[in-house]
């Protein structure tokens, strides 16, 4: 969006890798193991960032993170699964140009970008070959099958302490996640009980929001001990 005016954009589009389990069946989620979760298939990062990949729950915190960005309304903001990790992210513009961001899997660029923005530093980072590209896919995410991403598409439009409430809870549920006491498939259903349970306040104060970050994390230890 450098040197673009906001009024001319018709929409942002972030792409997601799908992660580990973009071709597994719905019905297998409840077998799937800690370590098979953190086998992501384009990136290395932490245990956390690695489970919301799997997840799409990293989208969905994109999702919400690029609505307050660039003052776009939830409805202006996509998710395409684009399994190759190669575009990183679209604006499509209202007379219907798209550009795109293009970059190898690996995150020095864009952390190099923000730190040195608006110059560009010389690097000697690995580069795309286009000859050895033999193409980009992209598929529409079910959202019944990674129910994290409805989830913060959900909380964003709800809007007040709900995004606060969603992240959360989302961060205790990975952790108990990864530390074995609920399968992979109870992490969007625990986020959706306490987003259910907690109150919603509409215009948050920086304490209110807090607050629901606390309550959240207390009821999600609250519903996982009484599942056991």
């Amino acid at each position: 969006m450098v040197g673009e005016k906001s009024e001319f954009v018709s929409r942002l589009i972030l792409t997601a890798s799908g992660g580990p389990f973009l071709s597994l069946n719905k019905n297998k989620f409840h077998k799937i193991t800690v370590e098979e979760a953190l086998k992501h298939p384009n990136w290395k990062m932490g245990s956390k960032i690695t489970i919301d990949s799997a997840t799409l729950m990293n989208k969905g915190l994109e999702v919400i993170e690029a609505h307050w960005l660039f003052d776009l309304p939830p409805e202006k903001i996509d998710v395409l699964i684009h399994p190759q990790s190669i575009i990183h992210s679209m604006v499509e513009f209202i007379d219907g140009s798209i550009k795109a961001q293009l970059g190898v899997p690996d995150m020095k660029l864009p952390i190099q970008y923000a730190l040195t923005y608006p110059k560009r530093v010389a690097t000697n980072y690995r580069r795309i070959n286009f000859n050895e590209l033999k193409k980009l896919t992209f598929l529409q995410p079910d959202l019944k099958k990674f129910k994290c991403l409805q989830l913060a598409y959900d909380s964003l439009k709800k809007g007040g302490t709900s995004p606060a409430v969603m992240s959360a809870a989302n961060e205790e549920a990975v952790e108990l996640f990864l530390k074995h006491k609920i399968s992979f498939e109870k992490i969007p259903l625990l986020i959706q009980k306490v987003l259910e349970i907690i109150p919603l306040k509409s215009l948050p104060s920086l304490d209110d929001i807090i607050e629901a970050d606390r309550e959240a994390r207390i009821l999600v230890k609250n519903i996982y001990r009484n599942l056991i």
